[in-house]
């Protein structure tokens, strides 16, 4: 029924109690208490809620703002720190960058410079393939080769299931092209030129689909505010409608207002979000403590191990939205 939590197994699903009516009054005390607080900068949060966030404890997440200078955090009337999203994503950074190795003062040293730039130092898992076009994405973005690249993408999608497509050449392409643009082999306008081109395609693919049944389950997916790398996404939500499932698309950069209200009103048996880069932890462990009261929340992309709660779906797009379609459909 139209709100009933996705079935499946008991280790999937085993914490994951229905609905009842209390749940959503509850959900919204609890989110309101941990709501952060608006200025015009954008979201603000107490240090508390910002060591919840990043988990790094109160303690050191001070000893790096007072000996690093990691985060420059606001300061209400009666001297409390306040962090706005800047600053929880900087620390995010650090804490993983200390995680993996790197001494504390180096690890603020790249934070301060460039936060983004030290977050693609991060190992990210690889799934392998033995497709030999992965690398032919990077090399149309290094000339800007229109007739290529919109030849590459044409074959890529005939003659295989799309499942296949995503986890044996797009998504391992997609790493290689990132790959080849922190080397300095791509430029940014490159990288742009070939990701828009495979988002139109994506999407073009998406809107060609048959229409499902009225009756189909359905699925919310997205990203959480401040993340904007939806390839991943996007193509999961593909497979996952091209196997009969009513998939509602929202792309990134979503508030949790948002997200709240839209769970709110479909009822979806599922939602499905990415944590693409470390940088979408704090926003993406938010989103998922506020609607895991409200339905089965599932997590993609490359971290999403660090947060606990929702299911984790693995890191073949394709494969995992194949295997969620045929577990809502049994």
């Amino acid at each position: 029924m139209p709100g009933d939590r996705l079935g499946g197994s008991a280790q999937a699903f085993g914490n994951c109690p229905g609905i009842v009516h209390g749940g959503r009054a509850r959900m919204r005390a609890s989110t309101a208490a941990h709501r952060p607080r608006w200025a015009y900068s954008g979201w603000v949060y107490t240090v508390s809620r910002a060591a919840q966030l990043t988990g790094v404890p109160s303690g050191t997440l001070r000893k790096w703002e007072q000996r690093y200078g990691v985060v420059v955090p606001q300061r209400t009337s009666g001297n409390y720190r306040l962090y706005d999203d800047e600053a929880v994503r900087r620390l995010v950074v650090m804490r993983s960058l200390v995680d993996a190795g790197w001494s504390a003062q180096e690890a603020a040293r790249r934070v301060v410079e460039d936060a983004a730039g030290a977050e693609s130092q991060l190992a990210r898992p690889e799934v392998e393939t033995a497709d030999h076009r992965v690398e032919e994405l990077a090399e149309c973005a290094r000339d800007f080769d229109v007739p290529r690249l919109e030849k590459a993408l044409s074959e890529a999608f005939v003659g295989r299931g799309l499942a296949d497509v995503v986890d044996e050449w797009l998504m391992p392409s997609l790493v290689r092209l990132g790959r080849a643009w922190q080397r300095g082999d791509v430029s940014v306008a490159g990288e742009h030129f070939v990701t828009a081109a495979v988002h139109r395609r994506l999407a073009h693919t998406f809107q060609s689909l048959p229409a499902v049944s009225s009756h189909a389950p359905r699925v919310v997916v997205g990203l959480v505010r401040g993340s904007r790398h939806e390839l991943g996404v996007l193509a999961f939500s593909l497979v996952l409608r091209s196997h009969g499932v009513a998939v509602t698309y929202l792309g990134g950069d979503l508030p949790l207002e948002a997200w709240i209200g839209t769970v709110e009103l479909l009822e979806p048996r599922a939602v499905v979000l990415a944590v693409p880069t470390v940088e979408d932890l704090p926003a993406v462990r938010e989103a998922t403590e506020a609607l895991l009261p409200l339905t089965a929340v599932m997590l993609g992309g490359a971290h999403q191990g660090e947060v606990a709660g929702p299911e984790h779906l693995g890191h073949r797009a394709g494969a995992a939205a194949v295997e969620l379609a045929d577990r809502l459909l049994a």
